[in-house]
């Protein structure tokens, strides 16, 4: 019986996902094998589970690549912008040099429009991580994918490794959604049906709970709780996977 091992990856962000672009080959450097990658972030129109809307993609899909290495490699992975805008990439539970964390400004210098940033990572760990923009609000609009690191010594038997990642999608442009959020209102609990009536609050004794909420400028539902019009497994509904077997919604 063919046995595959599934790794999830629940990125609640407001947005999305493609394949690979790599350049692996037989070299080592200071002992150890090199993979390499070449990954393009750029601006590009998705229509994601039926919405569509200006996303910035990586090698043209969001999200991004799966990013395999083996335990004990180096990883070079080069990172061209072509956006109009600077932009950067962290690599989120890796243990590696300060330098490549990716975070601009802090530890890594931002990749400038037009250039390409090359990140060197001893990988020494193994597991399923991920890696996504530290600019802005770019990870919402797409900057992201998975990262599978095989363990040098074998402790499970399968046939091979299934990411999928599960995230949301919106038409809004992220900043919008941030400033809803500072605006207090409940724009996105009355989409969702989880706004509550002032007289329900009242009539539940309630109120002096509410009026903390409008001091805080905070809704009574979870001010996280943004309506979104997609939900997704690897930047598709479930229903187009019909060969894994999931039940369709």
């Amino acid at each position: 019986m063919k046995t595959i091992k599934i790794i999830t990856l629940l990125l609640f962000t407001t947005s999305i996902f493609a394949q690979v672009g790599t350049n692996g080959n037989d070299r080592k450097e200071d002992g150890r094998p090199v993979k390499e990658y070449n990954l393009t972030i750029e601006e590009n129109e998705m229509t994601l589970g039926g919405v569509t809307a200006n996303a910035m993609t990586i090698n043209g899909g969001i999200p991004g690549p799966v990013l395999e290495f083996n335990e004990g490699d180096l990883a070079i992975i080069n990172v061209t912008n072509k956006m109009d805008e600077e932009t950067s990439v962290h690599w989120h539970g890796l243990i590696l040099p300060n330098f490549y964390d990716g975070v601009p400004y802090l530890t890594t210098p931002p990749i400038e429009p037009g250039t390409t940033f090359q990140y060197r990572i001893p990988i020494n760990q193994s597991g399923t991580y991920w890696y996504h923009s530290h600019t802005m609000l770019q990870e919402q609009k797409g900057v992201y994918g998975s990262i599978i690191i095989h363990p040098k010594e074998k402790t499970l038997e399968y046939d091979k490794d299934l990411v999928v990642v599960l995230s949301d999608w919106t038409n809004e442009k992220p900043m919008n959604v941030l400033r809803n959020l500072k605006r207090g209102n409940e724009w996105y609990q009355v989409k969702k049906g989880t706004a509550v009536p002032l007289s329900r609050v009242i009539s539940e004794g309630a109120f002096g709970a509410q009026l903390k909420f409008w001091r805080d400028r905070m809704e009574g539902a979870d001010i996280a709780d943004i309506y979104y019009p997609a939900f997704l497994s690897n930047g598709k509904k479930l229903a187009e996977y019909p060969n894994l077997g999931l039940a369709k919604k």
